[in-house]
């Protein structure tokens, strides 16, 4: 069965609130039994039904455990969930090991008609099962599990809807796995790193900045991270803030602890408070158990709050609170709950504009704006073109499990000509777009995009046609060398004191490159 088509808006608020809850669950912790528990009692009671059950393939958790995989319970709400616990499943055995080898989600209505039901574990459970839903969790491209929900209370049986929100638990599921095991791996590898120099703390390692002006804010990020001060971080979309936000953290002294990202645009005015601030049992509908809110999951670590020009008044005077006083309430509430929280803002839109049209507190700009860091555009660091799509480039090609594949001299020229308004973001997509069409091991100008080919530039290395790193590093030498002195309108002294090389080296490069003029 495919996935069922329902309309998000058909959703209810309760139903809408569990699935928030959900995403907060996973986004805030990296627990992985914590968000497989928490995860299947919300769908459970969401849902209405009697059981639910997270199935998934030993070899995910211990694949050396066994030569031949099985299926084993992670997680169990509901009647018998202990004993169920126990329970081991061949792969493809029952309607679980069915979903799992079809990758599909399903409904049965009547259990006890389904010729691949185990009767013979329902009877050692003393459960009966009458009605199910099921839904494949999906880890890297691999059916790696299923979530079972069983007896749909106060009614027949299950609904499409019900299927439609398995479902899309599932994939959450899935997501929360994949981001454990990365973390996972990339605690052991910084871990690895750091006894291989010594115990050294490398900061602001992943980030590509040849650029000067890119590198110039780099160090203002590092030189602020060590401190506790509130920082603004501006730029357009895509030019990578939250990845200076969390450099920010991890070269901090909070860099053992939690750091939280909240996206301001992403949630509605409604929501928002309640995300950051927390929620106490029935401060409103839905609003069925306590929720602890950003600001207290990132007691001791860093808040990143995103797109912070897009928050409403009233939640920017509750935040202006917290950065001046350290404390706020809850979503109905009465007692101040105090917080140790460093502050991390990012904005892509003109905050001094909002402060005249009144959309954005003069005072909480004040606060927030301790330390800015501005973040170049790419197209004014162009000299960071080359080595970011060579970074993305190989990243695609070993996910793809392509061999080593490099840029033609042509879409190098390309990349390097083009305006680039979406910034970093839209390089990443353009190389992910050339690494998925591209046949051969060189990328071509027509594996990229189709707003490139409009970008025809005469390469001057030749008839080569493969860009390697020396190649490339000639091409951007020549054409940025050139644009400043078109600048300086050749002078070459004052495009030498630019270029912070002696007169006598430019010279050497203008012969060299065969730049005219």
């Amino acid at each position: 069965m495919s996935m069922p088509v329902v309309m998000v808006d058909s959703l209810s608020r309760e139903e809408c609130l569990a699935l928030l809850e959900i995403s907060h669950t996973i986004n805030s912790t990296l627990d992985i039994q914590k968000i497989l528990n928490s995860t299947l009692q919300q769908l459970s009671r969401v849902i209405e039904a009697s059981a639910s059950s997270i199935w998934l393939s030993s070899h995910l958790s211990n694949p050396k455990r066994r030569p031949e995989p099985y299926l084993h319970v992670a997680a169990a709400t509901g009647e018998k969930s202990e004993e169920i616990k126990g329970i081991v499943l061949e792969m493809g055995q029952g309607i679980v090991g069915q979903v799992i080898d079809q990758g599909q989600a399903a409904i049965i209505d009547d259990v006890r008609q389904d010729r691949q039901h185990a009767k013979d574990i329902a009877a050692e459970l003393g459960f009966e099962v009458v009605t199910m839903i099921c839904a494949p969790i999906t880890y890297r491209n691999q059916v790696i599990g299923a979530i079972q929900a069983l007896n749909k209370a106060k009614s027949r049986g299950f609904s499409q809807k019900d299927l439609f929100l398995t479902s899309m638990v599932a994939d959450a599921t899935g997501i929360a796995l994949y981001n454990a095991d990365l973390h996972q791996t990339v605690q052991v590898e910084n871990r690895e790193l750091r006894r291989s120099l010594g115990g050294q703390h490398i900061q602001f390692q992943d980030i590509i900045a040849v650029s000067l002006n890119m590198q110039q804010a780099l160090e203002r990020s590092a030189k602020v991270a060590v401190t506790p001060t509130t920082t603004l971080l501006r730029g357009e979309s895509g030019t990578g803030k939250e990845l200076i936000a969390h450099a920010i953290h991890s070269a901090s002294p909070r860099a053992e602890n939690p750091f939280i990202p909240v996206n301001c645009a992403a949630l509605p005015d409604t929501l928002l408070e309640a995300e950051l601030f927390g929620h106490e049992k029935g401060a409103f509908t839905g609003a069925e158990s306590l929720k602890e809110g950003r600001f207290e999951l990132a007691n001791s670590g860093t808040l990143f709050l995103d797109e912070i020009g897009d928050m409403n008044h009233e939640v920017q005077a509750k935040l202006l609170r917290v950065l001046q006083d350290q404390e706020f309430f809850r979503v109905g509430g009465t007692q101040p709950i105090q917080c140790d929280v460093r502050v991390v803002a990012a904005t892509n839109q003109d905050l001094e504009a909002k402060i005249q049209d009144s959309t954005f507190r003069e005072d909480l700009y004040y606060r927030l704006n301790v330390i800015e860091v501005f973040l170049p555009p790419l197209r004014e660091r162009i000299e960071d073109i080359p080595s970011l799509a060579e970074f993305f480039l190989q990243r695609f090609s070993q996910e793809m499990k392509r061999p080593k594949i490099s840029f033609s001299a042509a879409a190098l020229e390309a990349l390097l000509s083009h305006s680039w308004p979406g910034n970093v973001r839209e390089l990443q997509n353009a190389v992910e777009h050339a690494v998925v069409l591209g046949k051969d091991a060189v990328v071509q100008l027509e594996d990229l995009p189709a707003r490139f080919d409009t970008v025809r530039t005469e390469p001057e290395i030749g008839h080569d046609q493969t860009a390697t790193l020396d190649t490339a590093q000639r091409a951007f030498k020549r054409q940025y060398v050139t644009h400043i002195l078109q600048q300086t309108s050749g002078n070459r002294s004052q495009a030498a004191k630019i270029l912070d090389i002696q007169r006598t080296y430019l010279s050497r490069l203008i012969k060299e490159l065969k730049i005219e003029g």
